[in-house]
C-alpha cells in the first residue's frame, strides 16, 4: 500500500478497552474522510485502530475519537507524509536479503512503534523490514532497519530520540553482521 495524493496522513489509536477500541473506530470514520488501515483487538485486550487520509481529515478525526475514547486512550499519534516503507510495513511487505547490520527499536506501545519506523528510515538509508504491533507481543511494539552498520545505527538513534518514542521505548539494539540462522528465522514469522 503507498501513500497516494490525499492520503498523505497517518494516524492512529491504541485502546486499553476492546469495546472503546470499536466505539473510537465508528466514530473515526464518521467524523472525516478517512479509511481504515486496520481496525483490531490486540494483546492484552488493547485495541488498535490506524487510519489514513488528508492531514486535515486525520487530524480532526483523531482528535474526536481521542475524546470518545477517554480513559481508555493508552497513546495515539499523526503522521504527515509518512515514509512509503511504513505503509509498506503494515502490509507485511518486508524485503529480506542479506545485510551488514540489524537496528531493532522496541517500546511499550504499538503507535510508538510506528512513529519509530517512519523517523528511523526518514534519518538514514535503511529498510524497513519489520513492524511488529501489539498482536502476541503483550501490547509492545517493535520496528527493524536493515542496512549499513553506520546507516543503522542512525536510524535507531534518531527513532529512540524523538519524544514521541522516547517516552514509550524500552530497549534498542544494533545486531552488526546478522547470521544467516537469524534471517531464516525472521522470515518464518
Amino acid at each position: 500500500m503507498k501513500a497516494e495524493d490525499g492520503y498523505r496522513a497517518l494516524g492512529m489509536l491504541e485502546l486499553s478497552s476492546i469495546a472503546h477500541g470499536y466505539e473510537a473506530a465508528d466514530q473515526l470514520v464518521k467524523t472525516a474522510s478517512v479509511e481504515y488501515v486496520t481496525a483490531q483487538p490486540t494483546c492484552p485486550g488493547k485495541f488498535i485502530v490506524i487510519i489514513r487520509g488528508s492531514i486535515s481529515a486525520v487530524t480532526a478525526a483523531l482528535e474526536r475519537a481521542a475524546q470518545t475514547a477517554g480513559e481508555s486512550l493508552v497513546d495515539t499519534f499523526m503522521l504527515g507524509n509518512p515514509a512509503d516503507a511504513v505503509f509498506d510495513a503494515l502490509t507485511q511487505e518486508f524485503p529480506y536479503r542479506q545485510v551488514n547490520a540489524m537496528g531493532i527499536v522496541e517500546t511499550w506501545t504499538a503507535a510508538s512503534a510506528i512513529v519509530a519506523a517512519d523517523q528511523g528510515v526518514k534519518a538514514a538509508e535503511t529498510e524497513l523490514v519489520r513492524l511488529g504491533l501489539a498482536s502476541h507481543l503483550g501490547g509492545k511494539g517493535y520496528v527493524i532497519y536493515v542496512g549499513e552498520v553506520a546507516a543503522v545505527q542512525a536510524a535507531v538513534d534518531t527513532a529512540a530520540a524523538d519524544p514521541r518514542v522516547a517516552a514509550k521505548l524500552i530497549t534498542t539494539t544494533v545486531i552488526p553482521s546478522p547470521s544467516p540462522q537469524l534471517w531464516d528465522l525472521m522470515k518464518d514469522r
